[in-house]
Parts: structure tokens; sequence; C-alpha cells
């Protein structure tokens, strides 16, 4: 949550007179007249980080969303991943690698999104998988001289494959030592993802030489994203709770609070978000003209609108604890539930429910 400073000087040149009513019950007396003036204030904005739910927030500099997900873990055999005689022995045995591809499914590790979010977009970041090699040999190079040379294949998909993209490692550039853990960087696919993100390794091995084989050598990777930027997602938003610093407010140019009449806080609400609000306004200022301390507590319901105009009512009392005082300030609590499927809420990073104060009051003139 934060507080924009714009107007923190309040001036009782800024008063606008909104009408004027006379009211004379002797006409040998003076005339009461009522005044009705407007107080423009200052602003205060509610960001989304403050209806976020857990496992998505912003990025330090505000610009994307941070989404946290597992890094599963998938693993398998050389008897699964080749189907060939020399594969398959249940003791090992030192044998010519064989060529072979993997199956299709063999070693898929699924990334899921957090509960509470069921949608992202997705501007960039990697795919890191960390590869452990227990083969016996190296797929991309069981050649000691070098080609033919072995590739291995990850394939990012999402969406029932409607979103999918397929990075290949070759032999030649790279090497996948047995017994080592070895890490390959994939660029994530651009995109808007639904629910999970599946990860798909595939092996494509040449005849090689020599090499201890044995059907329960393993082979397994762990997936993790790395820097994954978000620029929308859609979030289930539900009784989230908003909780703001005071935001200062100077009144002490408006000094006619023993003429006081009626009046209350003019709220014009701009509210991006497809969720409603459930909050309480506290208004403070501390002791200070022979009087004690201040706190007003309001309620106020904000509509799952993009605009809209609201008024707080406040007492006679109430606004003559406020008037003339400096060190007035607001602070903002309550909750926010989102209208859509599931309380579901579509969020971009710069989004901010803004609230617009005034203090509009009603005069008693020439009493």
């Amino acid at each position: 949550m934060s507080f924009p400073s714009s107007r923190r000087a309040w001036r009782a040149a800024l008063l606008v007179p909104l009408g004027i009513v006379a009211a004379c019950d002797i006409p040998s007396e003076a005339p009461i007249l009522q005044q009705t003036w407007v107080v423009p204030s200052d602003s205060v904005s509610v960001g989304v980080s403050e209806i976020l739910p857990a496992g998505i927030a912003l990025n330090g500099a505000g610009t994307a969303f941070q989404v946290t997900t597992p890094s599963p873990n998938a693993s398998t055999t050389l008897a699964t991943l080749c189907g060939q005689p020399a594969c398959q022995s249940g003791a090992t045995v030192t044998a010519p690698v064989p060529a072979f591809t993997s199956p299709a499914g063999a070693l898929q590790a699924s990334i899921t999104l957090p509960a509470t979010v069921s949608s992202v977009t997705v501007t960039g970041g990697q795919l890191s998988l960390a590869v452990t090699n227990n083969l016996g040999f190296d797929p991309l190079r069981p050649n000691a001289a070098g080609a033919p040379y072995g590739q291995l294949s990850v394939t990012i998909s999402a969406n029932g494959g409607a979103l999918s993209a397929t990075t290949t490692f070759s032999g030649g550039t790279r090497a996948l030592p047995t017994g080592q853990l070895s890490t390959l960087t994939v660029p994530m696919p651009t995109g808007t993802y639904n629910g999970a993100i599946t990860v798909s390794v595939a092996l494509d091995v040449p005849a090689g030489d020599a090499a201890p084989l044995s059907g329960s050598n393993g082979f397994s990777v762990a997936a993790s994203l790395v820097g994954l930027t978000v620029s929308q997602a859609t979030v289930a938003v539900n009784n989230e709770t908003i909780d703001t610093t005071p935001s200062d407010f100077d009144l002490s140019g408006v000094d006619f609070a023993d003429q006081v009449e009626s009046g209350g806080l003019q709220l014009t609400v701009l509210n991006p978000f497809t969720a409603t609000a459930a909050l309480t306004m506290t208004i403070t200022a501390p002791a200070q003209g022979g009087q004690g301390p201040v706190s007003i507590v309001k309620p106020v319901n904000v509509p799952a609108a993009p605009a809209t105009q609201l008024t707080v009512a406040l007492t006679q009392a109430e606004l003559r604890q406020i008037l003339g005082k400096s060190g007035v300030s607001i602070a903002v609590a309550g909750t926010a539930t989102g209208t859509g499927a599931g309380n579901s809420v579509a969020v971009t990073p710069t989004q901010r429910l803004t609230v617009r104060t005034s203090v509009r009051v009603v005069l008693n003139v020439g009493a």
C-alpha cells in the first residue's frame, strides 16, 4: 500500500462554496447563513500487492509478478529408456552402447501453479534442469572419438499442448558425464499458461563404445523455474487482508470548526479490480489545543465497479474534532474478495485502487 503525496497542505483558499441558505426566525435578528463548502484533500491508493494471495508477489521493481512453484523430480532407468537387449540386463555387463531413442513420456515432470493462481501470462524466464546421469555412459557423447553425437530434447508444454516449445542439446556442444550432476538451462516460451506446465525430456543416443550397462542404471532430472516474469495473472482473492500505514492530512488551515453544522467525507473510488472491498477508514489526530487525541472509525464498502462516488457521514462533533488540526491522518484496512468464478480476479502489476477524498462541511455563518 502506498500513499501518493498530493495537496499535502490544506488551505482555506481551496474551499469551494456550493450554496447558501438563509434562515431567519425573527426579522429583527441578525440572519444565520448556512454555507456548504468542499475541501479537496489527498488521495489514498491500494496497490495490487495488497490483494495478492499466497504464491504470487510483485518483483522488486514492481514491474512484473513472481510466482512460487515447486521443483519436481523425474527419474527413470536405462531399461525404461532403452528397449535394446543390452540395456535390460539385471546385472552390470560391459557391452557397446546400443543406439536407442527413449519412448515418449519416459521422463516427464509437471510444474504446478499455486492453488491460488489459475493462469499466468509469461513474458520471460528460464527452466533449469538439474540432470543426474548414472547410466554408465554419456548419452550425448557415447563415443570417445567424438561424432556421432547424441541429443537430449526438452519440451515445455501447457494447455493440452496448445502452448509448446522444444530445445535440443547436442553432444557437439556439451556433455553429460556419467556419475555427475549437470545443469541445462532452457528459455521459457512466452504465452499464457493455465494450470500445470509439463516438462518432457527425450534422449536420442547413437551406438557407442563399451560401457558398464545395467537395466537399473538411473537417469533423473529436477526441474525449476528461474527468473520467471509474469505480466498478468488470474488469482483467487478471498477475504485477502488490506492493512495500510496512515497517510497524513493537514487540516490546520481549515480553522472554522466552531461554525460546523454537519458534513462528511466525499469519496471518488477508482477500482480496476473485479473485486469488492470491505474497508474501515480510521481518522486520527494527536492531542492539541487543549483537546485529547482523536480516533474516528468509519466503514466503507467498495463495489466492483471502475468508478464509484461514496459518502461517509461525520457528525458535528467528529468534524469539530479534526478541523483546524495538524497531524490528522487516515488509514485504510479491511478485506478484498474477487467477484469472478472461484473469487477470481485478473490482475496486472501496476493496478491500484485509488480513493480520492474531500471533506464536505455545512457552516453556520453570521450567528
